[in-house]
């Protein structure tokens, strides 16, 4: 009887984790294409279903040595908008980059949420699959192309538009995630590349 009762725990606690995995895995899907969409369209992000967190300005320092007596590269700061993902540990961070000749870049990512549950190995093996699959999906239509960001988490991957947005942008798209060092975390979203491209600043910079 008593090997009997810890079988069905086991099972039981096997389901729930699967559950749990693809829950997150469903949740990551749809706000990952939410944020594809919007950046690869130029389209405002469809923040459906999520609360209002507001924005905030980040400030980036800038790079320095005291070899050389001015900045190795300016600072600059970053407006962000954040939506928070009811009983979920995702966070939504649409991020606007400063003007430059009067347009701004643009991305669009998950994160979890600080002090959440981090992000086991098992459930970055659900995430790795379904960004696979997500991918080879897109891949499939041959409007995008392989891209994989550099190899220095335990998760690197990526696909990207093949052409241009329309604010001429190329778009990545990006899932990182790092379980085999502390801290873990996952980054997650699209964002648009080169610095000539960009639009009209839809945020207020300070």
């Amino acid at each position: 009887m008593r090997h009997i009762t810890l079988s069905a725990l086991l099972n039981l606690a096997l389901i729930t984790g699967a559950s749990a995995s693809e829950d997150l895995s469903d949740v990551w899907r749809d706000l990952f294409t939410r944020c594809r969409l919007a950046v690869e369209s130029g389209k405002d992000f469809d923040a459906t279903g999520l609360r209002d967190l507001g924005r905030d300005v980040k400030t980036v320092a800038p790079v320095t040595d005291p070899r050389v007596p001015f900045p190795l590269l300016l600072g600059y700061q970053v407006t962000k908008q954040r939506w928070e993902v009811p009983e979920s540990r995702f966070v939504v961070v649409e991020a606007e980059y400063p003007p430059q000749d009067g347009k701004s870049r643009r991305s669009c990512k998950l994160e979890i949420v600080q002090g959440a549950k981090p992000i086991s190995t098992a459930e970055e093996k659900h995430l790795r699959a379904t960004f696979f699959a997500e991918r080879d999906e897109l891949l499939s239509t041959g409007r995008y192309e392989r891209w994989n960001p550099d190899a220095i988490f335990s998760t690197n991957l990526g696909v990207r538009l093949a052409g241009h947005n329309p604010h001429g942008c190329r778009v990545v798209s990006y899932l990182d995630i790092e379980t085999q060092r502390a801290p873990s975390f996952l980054v997650t979203g699209s964002a648009e590349q080169d610095g000539a491209c960009g639009s009209a600043p839809r945020f207020a910079h300070p």
